[in-house]
């Protein structure tokens, strides 16, 4: 998988990355999707600052589960600390 990216915003294709150390909120494996609009806190520019509290709406490319069984998802509220960019990827 690719480093982080210059960027995250509507239209980026992103993997998720576990916290550390993990935690139950995890998901199962790193899941692959979209950012479909911002999360909680509203629209960002998406070259600022990683704050920990940006969020972002992701649309699974397959439905997930959680660590702790919960599941499955669609899509899911992120924090954009957890969110890397990935290239275009070819369905």
């Amino acid at each position: 998988m690719t480093g982080r990216g210059p960027g995250l915003g509507v239209g980026v294709q992103v993997y998720v990355r576990e916290h550390d150390p993990a935690s139950s909120d995890d998901w199962i494996g790193e899941p692959t999707g979209v950012i479909i609009a911002p999360g909680d806190r509203g629209l960002r520019n998406v070259y600022g600052p990683q704050d920990g509290l940006t969020t972002w709406t992701v649309s699974f490319f397959e439905p997930q589960h959680r660590r702790d069984g919960r599941g499955p998802y669609e899509t899911a509220i992120i924090p954009a600390s957890l969110l890397v960019a990935e290239e275009p990827y070819d369905r």
